[in-house]
C-alpha cells in the first residue's frame, strides 16, 4: 500500500467519532457505526502504488445514503479534511429525526384527510415527513417544531401570522387547484422543492433525445451540479458519440467546486475509457463567464474551475449556467423552432433562470449575465413582499407571466418553455399571455418536467458544438489557457 494510504488509514483508526469508535473491518474498509447511521471509508488499489478513498453514510431506517464522495490519494490533508465533513454529516445524522409538517384550516376536518393521504404519499416515496392537521386558532399557538406550516388557500389571509408564530417554519399556501383536487402527491412534491431537499439533481435514466447534431465521435464527460438546501449534488454521465456509456451521482452536505476536480480525477482513474475523452462540460448554477462561475453567497466567488480542470487533465473543459444549459436542451430535442425562450423558477426559491436561443444561438450577453432575472424580478409591482410572491400559486404565476411578458417584448420567440412548480398547463398560460399579448403574438407554450435532462441534453449539444469550433478546440476555455487538445 502506498504511504499515503498507509498514514490516512491509521490516522482515520486513531478518531474519537461521536462516541464510536472507527473499526478496521479488513485492511482497506473501516466502519464508523453509530445508532442512526454507518460511515465507511474505503479504500482501493489504482495504478503506479496510488489509490482512491471511497467515503460513503448510510441512515440505518431506510437505508438511504446520505453522503458519497470519491477521491485520489494523493494529498493527506485533503483526504483529513473530506472525512471531517463526512464525520459532520454523520453528527447531523445522529440527530436527524422524521420532519414534521402542519396542515392549517379553519377547519381541521378537511385538511386532516388531506394529511393523511400527503402521509400515504411521504411514506411510498421513503421520505420523512409527518403530516398533522389543525385549525388555525390551535395552529397559531401550537408549541411543537414545524418545519414548515402549510395553508389551505382559505387561511392564506393568516399567512403573517403563522409566520411570526412559527419563525423558523416555512409558511406557504397550498394552490387552489392541489387542494381543491385533494392531489396530495403534487402538494408533497411543491413543499420538497419549496424546502429545496428534491432529488432534483439525482441521475435519471437516459430518455430525452437530440434531434440536432449530436452523431459526431467525440467523447464527452458531462457533470451537472445542483446546490439544495441541505445538500449538494453532483451527476455526471460520460456520452460517447452522443449516447451515454456511464453514470452516476456523488451527494454532499454542502457545496464545493473541489468536489468536480475530485470526481473528475476519480473518474479518470476508475474508467480506462476516459483515456480518450475529448473535452469536459459542466452546467453550474450562477454566473460562468470564461471558465470562471461567481455564484452569490456563495464563500468562492469568482472560481476559476474551467481553467482548473483544463490545465490539471489537459483536455478543453466548458462551463455554463444551468438554465443556459436547459434552453440548449430544448432546442436540440426538436426541430420546429429556431427561437425559443426557457424559464425556471422552483417553487419558494428566491429567483428564477433564464435561457434564451435566437437563431439557433444561445444568448448570452456582455459577461454572459444574460438569463439572470434576479436582477429585476424582485422590482416589479406586486401587491405584497416578494417573499409572499414565490410561495404562492397566483403569485409564481404572476412572476413567471411578467418575466415571459418582458421576453416576448424584446425577443418574441416562437415559443416558450416553463419549468415553474405551480405551473402545469401551457395552454392556460398561452391564453392569460394573450389577454395582454393578443392571439396572435402569444406563443405556444410547453411545460418541461424533465428539467436536469435537459440541463444534460443541452450541456452536451455545447461542448460538442465547442469542439467543433476551431477557437473553442484550440484554446479550451478563454485565451489564457493553452491547452493543446488531442487529435480527433
Amino acid at each position: 500500500m502506498a504511504t499515503i494510504g498507509t498514514a490516512f488509514r491509521d490516522w482515520v483508526l486513531a478518531q474519537h467519532v461521536q462516541g464510536a469508535t472507527p473499526v478496521a473491518v479488513d485492511h482497506d474498509h473501516i466502519r464508523i457505526e453509530t445508532a442512526t447511521a454507518v460511515a465507511e471509508v474505503n479504500l482501493y488499489p489504482y495504478e503506479d502504488g496510488r489509490e482512491i478513498a471511497e467515503y460513503r453514510i448510510s441512515r440505518v431506517s431506510d437505508g438511504e445514503p446520505v453522503f458519497f464522495l470519491h477521491v485520489m490519494l494523493d494529498d493527506l490533508t485533503r483526504a483529513q479534511e473530506l472525512f471531517g465533513e463526512m464525520v459532520e454529516a454523520l453528527a447531523g445524522e445522529a440527530d436527524y429525526r422524521t420532519t414534521k409538517i402542519l396542515l392549517c384550516c379553519t377547519s381541521a376536518l378537511t385538511t386532516s384527510m388531506f394529511a393523511a393521504k400527503m402521509n400515504d404519499v411521504a411514506k411510498a416515496i421513503a421520505l420523512d415527513y409527518e403530516f398533522t392537521a389543525l385549525p388555525i386558532g390551535q395552529a397559531l399557538t401550537a408549541s411543537d417544531d414545524y418545519a414548515a406550516v402549510l395553508l389551505a388557500p382559505q387561511a392564506g389571509y393568516v399567512r403573517q401570522k403563522m409566520a411570526a408564530a412559527h419563525p423558523d417554519a416555512l409558511v406557504f399556501e397550498i394552490p387552489g387547484k392541489i387542494f381543491g383536487s385533494y392531489d396530495a402527491a403534487s402538494a408533497v412534491r411543491l413543499l420538497m422543492h419549496a424546502m429545496r431537499e428534491t432529488n432534483t439533481a439525482d441521475v435519471a435514466p437516459e430518455s430525452l433525445k437530440a434531434v440536432r447534431g449530436l452523431t459526431d465521435n467525440h467523447q464527452v464527460l458531462i457533470i451537472t451540479l445542483f446546490s439544495m438546501r441541505d445538500y449538494a449534488s453532483l451527476g455526471y454521465r460520460i456520452y460517447d458519440r452522443g449516447a451515454v456509456v456511464s453514470q452516476g451521482s456523488v451527494r454532499k452536505p454542502k457545496l464545493d467546486f473541489r468536489d468536480v476536480e475530485d470526481l473528475v480525477e476519480t473518474l479518470f482513474a476508475r474508467n480506462p475509457a476516459m483515456k480518450d475523452l475529448d473535452a469536459i462540460g459542466i452546467a453550474v448554477p450562477g454566473v460562468t463567464c470564461r471558465g470562471v462561475v461567481t455564484l452569490e453567497n456563495f464563500s468562492e466567488e469568482g472560481y476559476d474551475l474551467g481553467r482548473i480542470l483544463a490545465r490539471r487533465f489537459g483536455i478543453p473543459a466548458y462551463l455554463d449556467n444551468n438554465c443556459n444549459a436547459a434552453a440548449v436542451g430544448c432546442y436540440v430535442s426538436q426541430e420546429k423552432y429556431e427561437s425559443l425562450v426557457f424559464f425556471r423558477h422552483a417553487f419558494g426559491h428566491p429567483a428564477g433562470g433564464f435561457g434564451t436561443v435566437i437563431d439557433g444561438k444561445l444568448l448570452k450577453g456582455r459577461g454572459n449575465l444574460a438569463g439572470e432575472p434576479k436582477y429585476y424580478e424582485r422590482r416589479f409591482a406586486f401587491d405584497t413582499d416578494f417573499e409572499s410572491v414565490v410561495l404562492s400559486e397566483s403569485g409564481m404565476h404572476l412572476l413567471a407571466e411578467d418575466v415571459v411578458l418582458s421576453a416576448i417584448s424584446l425577443i418574441s420567440p416562437e415559443a416558450v418553455y416553463l419549468a415553474v412548480d405551480t405551473i402545469d398547463d401551457g395552454e392556460e398560460f398561452r391564453r392569460s399571455l394573450a389577454k395582454v399579448l393578443g392571439d396572435e403574438y402569444a406563443p405556444p407554450v410547453h411545460i418541461v418536467n424533465d428539467y436536469v435532462e435537459r440541463v444534460y441534453l443541452g450541456e452536451l449539444a455545447m461542448a460538442m458544438q465547442k469542439l467543433r469550433d476551431p477557437y473553442y478546440r484550440s484554446l479550451g476555455v478563454g485565451m489564457w489557457h493553452g491547452i493543446a487538445p488531442r487529435a480527433v
